[in-house]
């Protein structure tokens, strides 16, 4: 929306209300976007702490994989027993940050899994 603003009021440029595929890719292709995001992204990362064990793992897990996992890989990958897997599961479901489609789990909002990939996968935390 910055940029929007910017290009319309600022600079003065003409353009459509409608956001096209390259005004998404500006956005979130800046260096900066992620750390301003850092808000939204560390909230929904600081809730996958809370309640039930094992929330932060399977999203580090689940990050990398744009597809999504099964169960089973879920299980093998995170080394959790199924019992507490499908807990923390249901809850990532319950609170809309993971989805099960096919047999497969996967983040549901992308811009929350490349966080996860970019700040919370190995050592890169900020």
């Amino acid at each position: 929306m910055r940029r929007y603003n910017d290009q319309v009021f600022e600079q003065g440029r003409s353009h459509d209300r409608v956001f096209s595929i390259e005004d998404v890719e500006a956005v979130i292709n800046d260096p900066e976007f992620f750390q301003r995001g850092r808000y939204y992204f560390d909230g929904v990362w600081g809730q996958a702490a809370q309640d039930v064990d094992g929330q932060q793992e399977i999203l580090r897990v689940l990050a990398p994989h744009l597809e999504g996992l099964s169960f089973d890989a879920l299980a093998q990958s995170t080394g959790m027993n199924n019992n507490n897997l499908q807990a923390a599961l249901d809850t990532l479901k319950r609170h809309d940050v993971v989805e099960e489609t096919e047999g497969r789990w996967r983040i549901i909002i992308e811009l929350f899994r490349r966080s996860v990939v970019k700040w919370r996968i190995g050592n890169s935390n900020p």
